[in-house]
């Protein structure tokens, strides 16, 4: 590993680059000039998405090896909220509590993970630890507004060829191995502008419960529940229309998120809701439009699988305590990476606790450094003799 204080200052570092939504290119530009000094030992690949938004790819070790390792971990942090409740200034990276925890906006989702991989990747390089495979970064732009990054990653084939994606999302330093899929869309019903005194007149709020109803319908209760994530779940989250109270709206948009289980793709759910649309358009003076906002396929992990069991030795030698196999309700990039045709195993590993997204975010140094180890160890596990 990297000693200790430069570990620190390596977090530090990315925590005080301001990446709400964007300017991931600012985080690109630090991290290659860490590597700069390492030459042609080092591969990198910068894919830019838009603006001063880049995803990164950075590589070392022989590209012709037995074994191809993926770190993963995205660069953009959710916004503030109310920036006057944070007591101190969220990009600070200050230090606490006798320096055993880190301030700041995304310190615990997901910087502390990235960081201890950019670590490791470091650390190996100058030690010259003679590599039998190779290593591969994956830095990712949007993942907390639509995996941007991790679609165009996967498109260009940068997931195709790896035995193994290890992604440092907040776990709590446990291992999360599968994961829900995830749909949002947006739907609009229209109508017409009248006054609310007239007899049957189109309206569209009517039309729009209509919609909800036949939605739930179909999507709350599907056969196939999976005996860790559940069922698939619907909800209709956000809805809006009108602009007076005694005047019918000419149209009610709603948005909705569908939270798919592992036994069914985006595809199967996105029939199904056609067939929503459909039922709806042909009912009288029924007219609906409908967009897709973000598609993420579920993740079907499985806790037996050798490298997950791995993992799970290796961090319970380094913590010293039981580390517990978990499957995840939310998404992480695994949801774009497992379009690849040749998906490998993925999990998430990562430092975190319960002030992910809120205000006052910190990550445990302890938690960090320990997950830095971890890393570190793992690729040493496939990728020395």
């Amino acid at each position: 590993m990297l000693d200790k204080q430069r570990q620190i200052k390596l977090l530090q570092d990315l925590i005080q680059i301001e990446t709400i939504d964007d300017h991931e290119k600012k985080v690109v530009d630090y991290v290659v000039k860490l590597f700069a000094p390492f030459g042609d030992r080092v591969r990198i690949t910068r894919v830019p998405y838009q603006g001063d938004r880049e995803s990164c790819v950075i590589s070392i070790g022989p590209t012709n090896g037995n074994f191809k390792l993926g770190f993963s971990g995205h660069m953009d942090v959710v916004n503030l909220g109310n920036r006057e409740a944070w007591r101190d200034d969220p990009f600070s990276g200050k230090l606490y509590d006798n320096d055993t925890k880190m301030y700041g906006r995304g310190t615990t989702d997901m910087k502390s993970g990235l960081a201890g991989m950019i670590g490791t990747l470091l650390s190996l390089l100058e030690d010259n630890v003679p590599l039998t495979g190779e290593l591969r970064l994956l830095m990712s732009v949007g993942e907390e507004t639509g995996q941007w990054g991790a679609e165009e990653l996967t498109k260009e084939g940068f997931i195709d060829d790896l035995d193994v994606i290890v992604i440092g999302e907040d776990s709590n330093l446990d291992i999360s191995y599968s994961n829900n899929g995830d749909i949002d869309y947006t739907v609009t019903s229209y109508g017409k502008v009248a006054h609310s005194a007239q007899l049957n007149v189109l309206n569209a709020i009517d039309n729009m419960t209509d919609f909800i109803q036949l939605a739930n319908q179909k999507l709350r209760h599907l056969p196939k529940v999976h005996e860790k994530l559940g069922p698939v779940l619907h909800n209709i989250t956000m809805i809006s229309g009108g602009d007076q109270v005694n005047s019918m709206p000419d149209k009610v948009v709603a948005r909705g998120n569908i939270r798919i289980n592992p036994f069914y793709t985006v595809k199967d759910i996105q029939a199904i809701l056609t067939d929503v649309i459909n039922e709806v358009n042909q009912m009288p003076q029924h007219h609906f439009e409908l967009q897709y906002d973000y598609l993420g396929e579920a993740v079907s992990g499985d806790e037996n699988d050798e490298y997950v069991q791995a993992a799970q030795k290796l961090l319970e030698n380094i913590l010293k305590r039981p580390v517990n196999l978990f499957t995840e309700s939310g998404t992480t990039d695994a949801s774009k990476f497992v379009n690849s045709p040749s998906a490998p195993t993925m999990f998430s590993i990562g430092p975190g606790n319960d002030s992910c997204h809120q205000v006052d975010e910190y990550v445990d140094i302890p938690d960090y450094l320990a997950a830095t180890e971890f890393y570190e160890q793992f690729a040493k596990k496939y990728l020395t003799k």
